[in-house]
């Protein structure tokens, strides 16, 4: 099983009212269900009398209920057993069935498939193995009960109590000249004190996907304080004492990384650093920007015109609108910040800067893309599984955790430059991949490395493009049917209903709300509630804004 959130439509009938047996199959729009953080899953605590099992099924239910440190899941525990317990290990999102063997009296083992694993750090990575996981639990008397005396360090849930118990929290590094922030989207349990969590994320640094991203605080350093303490919505974040022995310019880095990253959570409105909890008299570094945003208007060319969609009207580019449309092209990636862009045509791929270069003189395979370099990112077609990186004069090739027989149909780099989404269709599944982008000394691309795939299910991808800092959207057929489709990196995946007839997507700046999908009429979709509304405007080529 590779998507993890599911949805569930309860039907009501009442009456002459019958369900529709026949017409198309549609996709719906996403179900969502607000989470209300006052509402609590308190499982029971242990049974006078229970058995060893009903003392096991006891605990992996209480595995759903984190507050004040998993207490009803350790009063399952004998009492040594409980203060080494160490559930945040490893988090087990299990599936629906599980079977669980006698050893002996005093001995069960615990055996279930594995949808996802969530690691200590708040890395969240679905399963590709179907083959079933065990653990052992070993019990004891304790005063005429049964209790457990020896499990394994970690926890068990439900696809549903997890997803209800759990969030996606974003943790900002540094990319490799620490000029922009990188998100790294990691889960916890929401009733588990993320203020904490995140914090001691952001000081750990990154994950494996962002090889080339780091934190600004020094590899030996730890929080000194848990839990974080927040007060007047200020989170005092005390730290161990190796800060205190950096200059003042990478004190300020470590501020900024820990406010960008503890002020996306809403009981936090402000960030302080402390060592011995005596506050550092120190500011954070401004301009830095999480999240780098684009026009919310569609860029589009339509009759000779580039520029932004304005009604009827397109307000044309402030460089290079004419040179990018005598180019007659096929697609139009865009840099607000240089002007300069990457332009599929029939007749090759360009970037248009100062003056207009052509890059290859067969077109690419995908819309060309342009990143913050002025490098251009496409794929020949006698190469469809490798992508090609055109820099400075120079060709760079790339591959990826795909196969020879792989195609690449699709691909664009994220607005800070540090990665790129790659959609990939093979003979069975559509597949989606972000790798981290490695900069030379110069400050331009020089590979990809880092891969993760992305849980999403369709049997072929058609387009993806970013649609924020940590979401990419997709459109894609899945059992005949195209829809649209958003995936968190490093988190969950979530339908968005069926665009009419649609070609290619575009992103905003707010996730769904700034998606924009051209159909293959020329008009341009909007979602719209569960579903998707036309706009009115007709294109004849939806860009990509970078």
């Amino acid at each position: 099983m590779r998507r993890l959130w599911t949805a569930a439509v309860v039907l009501a009938v009442a009456g002459c009212t019958s369900l529709p047996s026949d017409g198309p199959v549609l996709v719906g729009g996403p179900i969502t269900v607000e989470g209300n953080t006052a509402v609590e899953y308190l499982p029971a605590g242990p049974a006078d009398g229970a058995t060893p099992r009903e003392i096991l099924d006891g605990f992996i239910a209480a595995g759903s209920a984190p507050q004040n440190n998993f207490r009803i899941a350790r009063s399952f525990l004998t009492d040594a057993v409980a203060l080494t317990w160490n559930p945040a290990r490893e988090t087990i999102v299990r599936g629906v069935y599980a079977k669980v063997e006698t050893n002996s009296s005093t001995d069960l083992t615990y055996t279930t498939s594995v949808v996802a694993r969530v690691d200590e750090s708040g890395v969240f990575q679905t399963s590709v193995s179907v083959k079933p996981a065990s653990w052992s639990f070993t019990f004891t008397k304790v005063n005429g009960e049964w209790r457990l005396s020896s499990v394994p360090d970690v926890t068990l849930v439900t696809e549903v109590a997890f997803a209800s118990a759990y969030d996606e929290y974003t943790v900002y590094f540094y990319n490799s000249d620490h000029t922009a922030f990188v998100p790294d989207v990691r889960v916890f349990a929401r009733q588990a004190d993320p203020v904490t969590s995140v914090a001691r994320a952001v000081i750990a640094g990154p994950s494996r996907y962002l090889p080339n991203a780091s934190t600004a605080f020094p590899p030996e350093s730890t929080l000194a304080v848990a839990p974080v303490e927040v007060v007047s919505g200020r989170a005092i974040v005390d730290v161990s004492d190796d800060v205190a022995q950096a200059s003042m310019t990478n004190q300020q880095e470590m501020l900024s990384e820990m406010g960008v990253s503890l002020g996306a959570l809403p009981e936090v409105t402000s960030t302080a650093l402390s060592i011995n909890r005596v506050p550092l008299s120190i500011s954070a570094i401004p301009g830095l920007d999480s999240n780098p945003r684009v026009d919310d208007r569609p860029l589009i060319m339509y009759k000779g015109d580039v520029g932004y969609s304005a009604g009827v009207k397109i307000e044309r580019l402030p460089q290079n609108s004419d040179r990018i449309a005598n180019l007659d092209p096929t697609s139009i990636s865009y840099d607000s910040a240089t002007g300069a862009a990457a332009v599929g045509t029939r007749l090759g791929v360009y970037l248009v800067g100062d003056r207009t270069e052509r890059i290859s003189s067969q077109p690419s395979l995908v819309e060309p893309q342009i990143d913050g370099s002025k490098s251009v990112w496409w794929v020949s077609r006698n190469s469809p599984n490798v992508i090609t990186l055109s820099v400075g004069g120079r060709q760079i090739t790339i591959n990826g955790p795909w196969s020879r027989n792989d195609h690449i149909v699709g691909l664009e780099v994220s607005r800070e430059n540090a990665r790129i989404a790659v959609a990939v269709n093979d003979r069975r599944n559509g597949n989606i991949y972000v790798g981290a982008i490695s900069m030379d000394d110069s400050g331009r691309p020089d590979g990809v490395s880092g891969f993760r795939s992305l849980p999403v299910i369709v049997d072929n991808v058609i387009d993806l493009a970013w649609s924020d800092a940590t979401h990419v959207a997709l459109l894609g057929v899945h059992n005949s049917v195209v829809h649209a489709e958003i995936v968190t990196v490093g988190g969950r995946a979530t339908l968005l209903g069926q665009p009419q007839n649609p070609t290619r997507i575009s992103g905003g700046n707010t996730g769904v709300a700034g998606l924009v999908v051209i159909a293959q009429n020329g008009q341009l979709w909007t979602p719209r509630g569960a579903g998707w509304q036309s706009t009115g405007i007709p294109a004849d080529v939806l860009a990509t804004q970078h």
